[in-house]
């Protein structure tokens, strides 16, 4: 076998794309499973109820779960959220209380849906909220949780952390610190969001973005596609990576930046901006500039199409 310095450009894209999809899948499970390490027995909780054996075997439920928690808008200070199968979404509520509620309709399941928890961390004001499933589901289904955080208007968090399996996420009109979003398959879409820094990853599944961010941003995916709109002023550094799927980034015309693109066989458009593109075999590379050129931007994907206006 050729070493790795004799390889062709081509031979090693494909060398080094086979690594991260091999890196993710096995990483990305222990990411989630080092993120929801919490210390839940010495917290103060409100337990959804708990039956069945949770053993693997299907779980039947006469009636539904329908479980709503509140807390004192002012005592909650960030948001720890695991919630494997069903939906997540973080919207603006109109009260005081940050309000947390749990639905799942009766019926019969793979897995056992009772073993939810929601606790706030008082030392630290983080609340946590947990569906209590294993991170792998072992070909099993998960139950079609539904999962709905309302935030009173005005909140700023200190940091937003959402991990989950298959379950979709939705962001609303967030505004915090520190957003950080990880799932498997399911998509994500963030919406108004205003915040320090973000990091939003997905494997399969896609993500679509539109907010504010003053330092950082950060927006992964192996095969989902990305769509990025980024508003107001630009933050210092912006990544975008795609394995296989597809980039699109919105940015304001006016906005100053420094834009470079590294595929393997994936197009490239910019709608404005000077552009000077370097084809070799196996290797695209595109650089636009525009303004001041002062937003560093990074849009990489080995063979999906990127597409900038």
């Amino acid at each position: 076998m050729k070493g790795f310095d004799r390889l062709t450009k081509a031979e090693k894209a494909k060398v080094i794309a086979a690594a991260v999809v091999i890196a993710l899948l096995i990483g990305f499970p222990l990411m989630v499973a080092l993120a929801r390490r919490t210390t839940s027995s010495r917290l103060p909780s409100i337990d959804l109820p708990v039956i069945g054996s949770g053993n693997g075997e299907t779980t039947v439920l006469d009636e539904p779960i329908d479980e709503r928690a509140s807390f004192d808008g002012d005592k909650v200070k960030g948001l720890d959220v695991t919630w494997n199968g069903g939906e997540v979404r973080l919207v603006r509520g109109t009260g005081d209380d940050v309000v947390v509620r749990a639905r799942l309709g009766a019926g019969t399941y793979d897995m056992d849906p009772r073993h939810s928890s929601i606790s706030l961390d008082e030392s630290t004001g983080t609340l946590i909220v947990d569906d209590g499933l294993p991170e792998s589901n072992n070909g099993l289904e998960y139950p079609a949780f539904a999962l709905t955080i309302e935030l009173p208007e005005g909140l700023s968090l200190s940091s937003v952390d959402l991990s989950g399996t298959s379950a979709s996420m939705g962001i609303d009109q967030v505004v915090c610190d520190h957003l950080i979003v990880s799932t498997v398959s399911s998509g994500i879409t963030v919406q108004g969001l205003d915040a320090g820094s973000a990091e939003i990853a997905s494997i399969s599944g896609s993500v679509s973005f539109d907010g504010a961010v003053t330092t950082d941003l950060s927006v992964t995916s192996v095969s989902g596609a990305l769509d990025v709109t980024l508003a107001g002023a630009l933050p210092p550094q912006t990544a975008l990576d795609s394995t296989s799927g597809s980039i699109t980034l919105d940015i304001p015309d006016d906005a100053g930046f420094t834009l470079t693109s590294d595929r393997v066989s994936g197009g490239f458009v910019c709608e404005f901006g000077e552009l000077a593109e370097r084809d070799e075999p196996g290797s695209l590379s595109a650089q636009v500039v525009n303004g001041d050129g002062s937003a560093q931007i990074t849009a990489d994907s080995i063979s999906g199409s990127v597409r900038v206006k």
